[in-house]
C-alpha cells in the first residue's frame, strides 16, 4: 500500500502546483483517492459496487475522506486526518440512493466552512458543486484536474514499490504462459493458466486484463481471450497487466506455441521489432523529446517500407492509468521526466503471415532508465 508520508508529499505538491490557491479541494476520481489518500476499495467484494467516495483537502493541510459505512474496511486503511462515514446500509432497513447520500453528506460537511474559492476536478458530482455553491453564493470554482494530470507522472518510492509487485506478478504469469500454453488449449484456458500463476505470485487477489490471442487473431493486434483452440506452431500474442492497488505494469511478448520454429519472414519481423525497441531505449532519459523517440523507433519500419504495419503507438506511460502520459506517438508534445514509468512496444501485423508485439517497461532516470521487466523477448523461447 501507499505510505502516509507519500500521500502527504503528493498533497503538498498539489497545493504547490496550483497558481490560484482554493480554500478547499474536492476529489472523487478513484485514481486520485488512491494517489492522495491510499483509499483503494477492492473491486472483488459486494460492498464496493456502485460506491463512490470523496476526499476533502484543506489549504491548512487537513484531509477528510467521506465514505459510507460499508466502505469502512477500506477507509480505515486510508491516510487522512478524519473519516466521515454516513450510514447507507445495515441489512436491517432499505437503503437510500447511495450517490445521493454522498452528495448530501459532503454538502453538509462544507456548509459551516468559510469558503470563497473551491478546487474541484471533473469527476466530482455536480450535485456536490451545486450544493456547496448554494451555501456560498459568491464561491469561485477552480479546476485542479490539469495539475493532477501532470503530478502523477513522476512516481514516488511508495508507488514504485506497488508497481514492482504488479510487474513481478505479471512476469510469473509470462513464464507460466511460455511453459504451459500448448496446442489443444483454448485462449481462455491460456488466460486461466496465466491468471493462476500471476495471482500466486501476487499473493493477493488482483485484476488482470490484456491481449491473449493466437494464430490469425494476432494479425489484428490483440483482443480478449476467446474459445478458439490453439494450434501447434502458431503465434501467441501475450500482452497483459496485473493491477494491484490500482497500479499496473504493461508488457508483452509474442512466441511460437509448443517450442515451434518461426518462419524466416517472422524471424525477420521479430528482429526489426527488437531493433526498434533497442533504438528507442538509447534515447530514454529525462529531457528526451517523446516525438523524437517515436520517430527514431518507427524509422526502423518505415525505412523498410513497413511503416503501415505498425498500427499503434510506440509506447506510453503507465501507473494508475493505461495509457498514461507521456506518449511516444508521431504528434507527441511530451518530454520525459525523471520518475516516468513508460513502455516501448513496437509491433508488426501482416495478413496471412502473423502479428507480433514485444514490450518492456522502464523507469526513467536523469541519465537513462531502469529496465523494470525481465521476461523473455522473442518468438522462440526454447531456441
Amino acid at each position: 500500500m501507499l505510505t502516509a508520508e507519500g500521500c502527504k508529499r503528493r498533497r503538498a505538491r498539489l497545493w504547490a502546483g496550483l497558481k490560484e490557491k482554493p480554500d478547499y479541494i474536492l476529489l472523487s476520481e478513484p485514481q486520485h483517492l488512491v494517489y492522495f489518500a491510499n483509499y483503494y476499495p477492492s473491486p472483488f467484494v459486494f460492498r464496493t459496487q456502485n460506491a463512490s467516495a470523496l476526499l476533502i483537502l484543506g489549504v491548512d493541510g487537513s484531509s477528510i475522506l467521506v465514505a459510507d459505512n460499508l466502505l469502512q474496511p477500506f477507509a480505515e486503511k486510508s491516510h487522512v486526518d478524519k473519516v466521515i462515514a454516513p450510514v447507507w446500509y445495515r441489512s436491517i432497513e432499505s437503503a437510500p440512493n447511495r450517490e445521493g447520500l454522498l452528495v448530501k453528506t459532503v454538502v453538509e460537511a462544507m456548509k459551516l466552512k468559510g469558503i470563497s474559492r473551491l478546487g474541484v476536478e471533473a469527476a466530482v458530482p455536480i450535485g456536490i458543486v451545486q450544493g456547496v455553491k448554494a451555501a456560498h453564493p459568491k464561491l469561485a470554482i477552480i479546476e485542479v484536474s490539469s495539475v493532477i494530470h501532470t503530478l502523477k507522472r513522476a512516481k514516488d518510492p511508495d508507488e514504485m514499490a506497488i508497481l514492482r509487485r504488479a510487474i513481478e506478478a505479471a512476469e510469473a504469469g509470462f513464464a507460466a504462459g511460455i511453459r504451459g500454453i500448448v496446442p489443444g488449449m483454448t485462449e481462455l484456458q491460456a488466460f486461466e493458466l496465466v491468471y493462476k500463476a500471476s495471482m500466486e505470485a501476487a499473493k493477493t487477489q488482483a485484476s488482470i486484463y490484456g491481449d491473449f490471442v493466437s494464430g490469425p487473431r494476432t494479425e489484428e493486434g490483440g483482443g480478449p481471450p476467446s474459445d478458439r483452440v490453439i494450434q501447434k506452431g502458431e503465434l501467441f500474442l501475450l500482452d497483459f497487466s496485473v493491477v494491484i492497488n490500482g497500479y499496473r505494469g504493461d508488457f508483452a511478448n509474442t512466441f511460437v506455441v509448443d517450442g515451434g520454429k518461426a518462419s524466416g519472414r517472422l524471424r525477420e519481423l521479430q528482429d526489426f521489432c527488437i531493433e526498434s525497441m533497442s533504438i528507442a531505449e538509447q534515447h530514454l532519459k529525462a529531457g528526451a523529446n517523446c516525438k523524437m523517440v517515436d520517430t527514431k523507433a518507427r524509422n526502423v519500419f518505415s525505412s523498410r517500407h513497413l511503416g503501415e504495419f505498425i498500427t499503434h503507438h510506440i509506447g506510453h506511460g503507465i501507473g494508475l492509468g493505461h495509457p498514461d502520459p507521456p506518449y511516444f506517438v508521431p504528434e507527441s508534445v511530451d518530454t520525459l521526466v525523471a520518475g516516468d514509468v513508460v513502455t516501448v512496444e513496437p509491433g508488426q501485423y501482416h495478413k496471412g503471415v502473423g502479428g507480433m508485439r514485444f514490450e518492456r517497461n522502464y523507469l526513467i532516470t536523469a541519465n537513462g532508465y531502469e529496465n523494470l521487466t525481465h521476461h523473455f523477448i522473442g518468438l522462440e523461447p526454447t531456441a
